[in-house]
């Protein structure tokens, strides 16, 4: 994937279907848990990541034309870019990070599915939500070990 057709993505100069065909075999499956992410970085310049931008990555993938890996490849280039940004002090800013860094750690936070990204779209437009709690984690974790259910998939 590059950063700069992620960026055209973002401004809505790149059709989500030319952006999918550009993030193809951006991840790469080296070992038994591990993954390679390959990322050609912007050198210059910043662009500011905003709730707007995520809402649209939510979209589509609800809308079918972006898959769960997709997204974890997109946040994975906005945690390790020095080219994307967003204001983490800011109320709007800790929601965007909150949001980029679950989407990037899915084994340790919430799953990649169709219903959380239903969720993470409307924390994104209203900055509330009574799903994304502890106790929800907690249930994810204790239906993992008991019930070996998977963790990932729509």
């Amino acid at each position: 994937m590059r950063e700069l057709k992620l960026k055209e993505y973002l401004e809505n100069s790149l059709t989500v279907e030319e952006f999918v065909t550009d993030l193809e075999n951006s991840q790469q499956k080296t070992g038994y848990d591990t993954t390679s992410v390959h990322i050609e970085q912007i050198e210059d310049g910043e662009f500011e990541i905003t709730k707007s931008h995520l809402i649209k990555i939510c979209d589509d993938l609800l809308n079918g034309k972006l898959q769960p890996i997709d997204v974890n490849t997109i946040a994975f280039a906005f945690m390790f870019s020095d080219y994307f940004i967003w204001n983490g002090e800011s109320q709007d800013g800790k929601i965007v990070s909150e949001v980029i860094y679950d989407w990037d750690n899915p084994e340790i936070g919430f799953d990649l599915t169709k219903e959380n990204f239903e969720h993470w779209k409307e924390y994104l437009e209203t900055g509330k939500t009574d799903y994304f709690t502890k106790e929800e984690l907690k249930k994810k974790f204790r239906g993992v070990k008991k019930n070996g259910m998977r963790r990932n998939g729509l």
